[in-house]
């Protein structure tokens, strides 16, 4: 018997082993961290938002801060550390539960579909191998704090769930994912009702056929899980889906149903996909080498998905449940590039809804756990250990080295953040900033309301479309006016006239015809309240 088989049969079938979970989560945290440092891309855009629901006063007269909010239970949950935590402790704090909901919920998941103690860990190894290498539409799972990890989380905790016969549960995870974000909630639902309804065809296809009870004892066919649970059940998991789902959907639908002239609804569709999500929405945009880096994914997966693993508590039914999930949301992906590519007048319509985001995740996760079927176990061999080993260390080394930390020299951040600060020591609460669009987390480091920022761009219509306005104003106004290669007092108290703006945070607008009130070796802070 070889020390991995020996393994798996002292450790329980599908339990949850805390020891596991332990090391799975601590390998999300150490690449988190390393691959973005606090803040990472996307934390000051969330967190500010959350810093803001439960702190109105504070930045008041952001632009983005007081559009409409889209992940209003994030906002709520993460959002309540905010009051009396900074904002780097917050999202460390939120990392932390974030990671350990997700951990919990892989190997509540991965644990119905192999028997094997370390199997959740060996899978993740391999994915955060193939996360470090890239994805199809820039999708991520392990990084900064926001939604979709704890998302993500309640949905594999979910999947689980199901293979176990446990449908309540399953059903509020379900909605608790929906809540948190509603587009990976609700395609993961979506993938599920698919995979459901494969599952009880043969059922139904035996009733409209009427075959004999005696056919029926004589060739038993597995009627998956429609067939394996009280109606009852069914009931209440459906119940609590819906109860769970709607502190999230609520939102959503306020958003969706916006009281706003159709020609600003399909304006703002153009901007966010074409434009501001373009690399996460329109196929069209994505690299020639994602699509063959996925095909070659896709083409392993077949090839790992026939390779039987051995049958366990959960059967065999369980793995076919998972691999037509992968089925499903490939079909969502493969739909949304053949919308992508297509000229229909609804394509800017149908791609924002994120077509590709589940598909980019899952199919890594499916190539993960063959490849994880076949390699020896990590507690049978040293070498196995050591090429697990290996394989974390190279994706650890590799996300260092792309982070977005590292997109900006030492200097210059260190000269953007010293600026951030002057303004957060030395301007009033109320100042509104025009900061440059380059300039990160602005917000996260000066602690006042900005202007526009292209990053944080809302996501209602209207909100859109007059982000897209101010960001075209700027634009303009700045190339307009500098025809005679200066910006003169008078230019620059018309610019606050139109805009409200007090100050002016810049490395490289100029020369202006006035003094700043500040100044290092990359950046300049304007006053142009002394031109009232």
């Amino acid at each position: 018997m070889t020390p991995a088989t020996h393994e798996a049969i002292d450790h329980k079938p599908g339990q949850i082993d805390l020891v596991i979970v332990t090391m799975v989560w601590i390998s999300f945290l150490a690449y988190s961290l390393i691959s973005a440092p606090i803040p990472a891309v996307n934390e000051p855009h969330y967190l500010c938002k959350a810093k803001h629901y439960w702190q109105p006063e504070w930045c008041a007269g952001d632009f983005f801060l007081e559009s409409t909010n889209a992940h209003t239970v994030f906002y709520a949950t993460v959002g309540v550390l905010t009051p009396w935590c900074s904002l780097e402790q917050t999202a460390l704090i939120g990392r932390i539960v974030a990671l350990l909901i997700l951990s919990l919920g892989w190997c509540n998941l991965l644990l119905t579909l192999h028997s094997e103690r370390w199997f959740p860990l060996k899978v993740c190894v391999l994915f955060l191998f193939f996360q470090a290498c890239g994805s199809f539409s820039g999708e991520w799972l392990v990084g900064g704090v926001e939604g979709k990890v704890f998302g993500y989380g309640f949905l594999f905790a979910a999947l689980g769930e199901v293979n176990r016969g446990r449908v309540i549960s399953a059903g509020a995870f379900t909605g608790l994912a929906i809540s948190f974000h509603p587009v990976i909630g609700i395609w993961g639902l979506l993938a599920f009702s698919g995979t459901l309804l494969l599952e009880i065809a043969p059922a139904m296809i035996r009733v409209i056929s009427r075959k004999s009870a005696s056919e029926t004892a004589e060739q038993p066919v597995e009627v998956g899980l429609a067939g394996q649970i009280p109606v009852a059940h069914g009931v209440y998991g459906s119940l609590l889906l819906m109860a769970c789902a709607l502190p999230g959907l609520i939102p959503v639908y306020r958003l969706l149903s916006e009281a706003v002239p159709e020609q600003t609804k399909a304006a703002a569709n153009f901007i966010q996909v074409h434009y501001r999500l373009a690399h996460h929405l329109d196929p069209r945009t994505f690299l020639l080498r994602a699509y063959l880096c996925y095909l070659g994914l896709l083409v392993l997966w077949i090839a790992l998905a026939g390779r039987r693993s051995a049958p366990f508590c959960h059967g065999l039914l369980a793995e076919r449940r998972f691999n037509r999930l992968v089925g499903f949301s490939i079909l969502f992906a493969v739909s949304g590039v053949l919308i992508g590519w297509s000229s229909l007048p609804q394509r800017s319509l149908l791609l924002k809804f994120y077509p590709f985001r589940v598909a980019d995740l899952l199919v890594p996760l499916a190539v993960a756990m063959g490849l994880a079927r076949i390699w020896p176990s990590s507690g049978g061999t040293m070498l196995s250990r050591a090429g697990y080993a290996s394989l974390f260390v190279i994706a650890l080394v590799r996300v260092h080295f792309v982070s977005e930390s590292n997109r900006y020299s030492a200097e210059q951040t260190a000269d953007w953040i010293s600026a951030c600060h002057w303004i957060d020591e030395h301007l009033a609460k109320d100042v509104l900033v025009f900061a440059p669009h380059d300039g990160r987390a602005f917000k996260w480091y000066a602690q006042r309301a900005e202007y526009v920022s292209y990053k944080d761009c809302p996501q209602d219509a209207g909100g859109i479309v007059e982000w897209n306005r101010r960001l075209q104003f700027l634009q303009k106004w700045f190339n307009a006016h500098f025809d005679d290669e200066k910006y003169t007092v008078e230019e620059l108290r018309d610019f606050r006239k139109q805009t409200g703006i007090t100050h002016i945070l810049t490395d490289r607008i100029g020369p202006v015809e006035l003094d700043p009130v500040f100044g290092n070796d990359t950046y300049d802070v304007y006053d142009l309240t002394t031109l009232d």
